[in-house]
């Protein structure tokens, strides 16, 4: 009887399973790596947006700061007097809206004792309101 020979020429199969797994593995590496590569990217602009922000933020509140100081009222009053040579009027006078003195029906104004006029009625009501020095 004769011995068998192992015939070893069927291993070309794991071979290119082998080479086909290595090549897979490189592509997988190539891919992750540009991934990274681009999160890094997006890291770095990410960065400088905020960065643009902390710094318009900065700017917003010194203007903030300045737009307050330009509008406080002793800074108001001193360059009226200084640059526009207004003065404190001497003699003021005190109107009063809203009296009791309007005649609907001869829609004239009438002074009782002093220069007053009534609150008109219906819907011209509306338009009127109340001033406010601070307005």
């Amino acid at each position: 009887m004769k011995s068998c020979v192992p015939n070893h020429t069927k291993n070309s199969g794991h071979l290119f399973f082998g080479v086909l797994f290595l090549v897979g593995v490189v592509i997988s590496t190539l891919l992750l790596g540009s991934i990274r590569i681009y999160g890094f990217i997006l890291e770095h602009r990410l960065a400088e947006c905020a960065m643009k922000i902390m710094a318009e933020e900065d700017k917003y509140a010194m203007l903030e700061e300045t737009h307050a100081a330009l509008l406080s009222p002793s800074r108001i009053y001193n360059y009226a007097r200084s640059e526009l040579n207004m003065v404190a009027a001497d003699k003021t006078e005190t109107i009063k809206l809203f009296s009791d003195s309007y005649d609907p029906k001869s829609a004239s104004y009438a002074a009782r004792g002093e220069n007053s006029v009534s609150r008109p009625d219906g819907l011209s009501r509306v338009f009127v309101g109340a001033a406010n020095a601070k307005e």
